[in-house]
């Protein structure tokens, strides 16, 4: 139950894989063959590890499990290729309501930011093919910021990016555990969208609301947040 003072929020910002895109599942298909090749394996606890990390963290985590010799750079390439050229003919595959809602925000006037641990190339791309650009005013991404999620420093970028001063009034919606405590610190209401990883009972507590698909927030006081 929502308190009895609440605003309409101000803005949305969105994380891009596993709650834009039904991508993880395919990256993590990827991921598997692509080290592999290199003579490497990598385990599914691995891969949710690195869920919604930039990439030097990424980069980081994977030569602490794998050993500081793991080939991350040429890796990290074949995985872009192998991405790249699997969404090439009909896009990345959006969630299920994310064009619904993209389109409710914009005939709503709440504008919308993307803030993506993919790098800005990558995320630009994968946006544009999937006809998602004319959604949003302001883009973060992995690639622009020192200290990846969880450390709050994309979301508040974004929030700048849109020119809002509040974070209390910015909703976010993410699926990895990185991604919550992330808009969590920044002081943003956080919306969990389920994808592959669960996060544990005590990330979950700090989610303001759990849906199971974006289809969920299709409705008139969805957006409306406690005012402070």
């Amino acid at each position: 139950m929502l308190p009895e003072a609440s605003v309409k929020a101000h803005a949305v910002i969105f994380d891009m894989d596993g709650v834009l895109f039904d991508t993880e599942r395919l990256c993590a298909s990827v991921w598997s063959e692509c080290s592999r090749v290199a003579g490497y394996a990598i385990s599914d606890e691995v891969f949710h590890m690195c869920v919604g990390r930039n990439d030097a963290d990424t980069r980081e985590l994977l030569r602490e499990t794998l050993g500081s010799e793991f080939p991350y750079d040429t890796f990290k390439e074949r995985v872009r290729l192998e991405m790249k050229s699997v969404m090439e003919a009909n896009g990345p595959p959006p969630k299920k309501g994310a064009a619904a809602l993209l389109q409710y925000l914009i005939d709503n006037q709440i504008p919308a930011a993307l803030a993506t641990s993919t790098s800005e190339e990558t995320a630009r791309w994968m946006i544009d093919k999937a006809g998602f650009s004319r959604f949003f005013s302001a883009y973060a991404f992995g690639s622009e910021v020192s200290k990846g999620k969880p450390d709050p420093e994309i979301f508040i970028l974004a929030r700048n990016r849109l020119q809002i001063k509040d974070s209390s009034s910015c909703i976010v919606f993410e699926d990895s555990p990185a991604g919550i405590l992330a808009s969590h610190t920044a002081g943003m209401n956080t919306v969990f969208v389920p994808d592959m990883v669960i996060p544990e009972s005590d990330v979950l507590e700090l989610v303001w609301k759990q849906i199971p698909d974006l289809e969920y927030a299709l409705y008139s006081d969805f957006f409306t947040i406690p005012s402070v």
